[in-house]
């Protein structure tokens, strides 16, 4: 009986399965960094928001990111989005081809 054959085709059963793990494992890695980079940006756009808000429009345009404002009395919640792409295929029928990640943040409006 061949042993190396019998490891050869147990191999080639599982790969796929193996990469679309991996690949699963890529994406999630992908959202969660988007995410944290997301949230650096939000400080960034928040900053410069209060000062200058056509200059925070301009960098979220340069940035592909979304940005919705909404005020309520002295306080004003800025909130970011970002669509993300998922390459995985079966992460992708979960979750859609594009992933939407989004970060807020609320600021006191002295003006």
């Amino acid at each position: 009986m061949n042993k190396k054959g019998q490891a050869l085709v147990e191999f080639i059963l599982i790969l796929p399965v193996l990469l679309i793990i991996f690949m699963s494992i890529a994406d999630i890695g992908n959202i969660y960094i988007k995410k944290y980079e997301l949230n650096g940006k939000l400080d960034t756009i928040s900053e410069t928001y209060i000062s200058n808000k056509n200059e925070a429009l301009a960098y979220a345009a340069n940035e592909n990111i979304i940005i919705e404002e909404s005020t309520n009395a002295n306080f004003i919640t800025i909130t970011v989005k970002k669509n993300i792409k998922i390459n995985a295929p079966i992460l992708s029928k979960i979750i859609g081809k594009n992933f939407e990640i989004k970060e807020s943040k609320t600021l006191y409006n002295e003006q």
